[in-house]
């Protein structure tokens, strides 16, 4: 599972469950309170799945955590993660292999999971070795994350867009965070932010 960060993934977490279908894995992708919020209630339900976030989140989680309630959310419900990783590590996760890639911008810890490797078997899932990634709020259809909040950092962003822009092929499926899936390519052709970083405009 990926972001849990509505009351949606509760009921998604227990409608696998009363499948048979076994969670084991959240990646989350930034510690934003509509990525991350709900995790600990997916883990209840799953009873123990392993929660995984960016290393250069932890110093900013407890502001995270002071923003919960705000949003209905109680921060005691909210548990660190079980594992903190880092850029370039590759994480294998039952029969998935995906290479983390640290996008920093609109936050710290805020990372890419690039699908490296699949089962044979993917008739259920659309993903496609090499060729999918989940970019979170970096990259979204024709738009980008937000650089004004709290330890945002316009800099980074622009650095993180160029990485993905060249360790990402035209025809690798991205997933944000947010929105509609689009592919690498036609942001590349189509997204005013991508198109400026390509000829040099500044984009902040």
């Amino acid at each position: 599972m990926l972001d849990p960060g509505g009351e949606e993934a509760v009921a998604i977490a227990q409608e696998l469950k009363e499948q048979g279908i076994e969670v084991k894995h959240v990646l989350v992708s930034h510690g934003h309170f509509d990525h991350l919020g709900w995790a600990a209630e997916v883990q209840d339900v799953v009873e123990g799945a392993t929660v995984y976030l960016h290393e250069d989140e932890q110093p900013n989680f407890e502001y995270f955590l002071d923003q919960m309630p705000a949003y209905g959310l109680d921060p005691v419900d909210i548990r660190e993660p079980d594992v903190w990783i880092r850029d370039k590590q590759v994480l294998e996760l039952s029969d998935y292999r995906f290479e983390v890639i640290h996008t920093p911008g609109h936050s710290p810890g805020s990372a890419t999971y690039r699908v490296v490797d699949t089962p044979t078997e993917t008739d259920y899932i659309p993903l496609q070795a090499n060729h999918s990634a989940f970019v979170g709020d970096c990259l979204f259809q024709g738009s980008i994350g937000r650089v004004d909040l709290p330890y945002s950092d316009p800099n980074a962003m622009i650095t993180s867009l160029k990485r993905l822009m060249e360790e990402l092929d035209d025809t690798t499926s991205i997933y944000p965070g947010h929105g509609n899936d689009s592919t690498m390519g036609i942001e590349l052709r189509n997204n005013p932010y991508l198109l400026a970083i390509q000829r040099g405009v500044p984009i902040f």
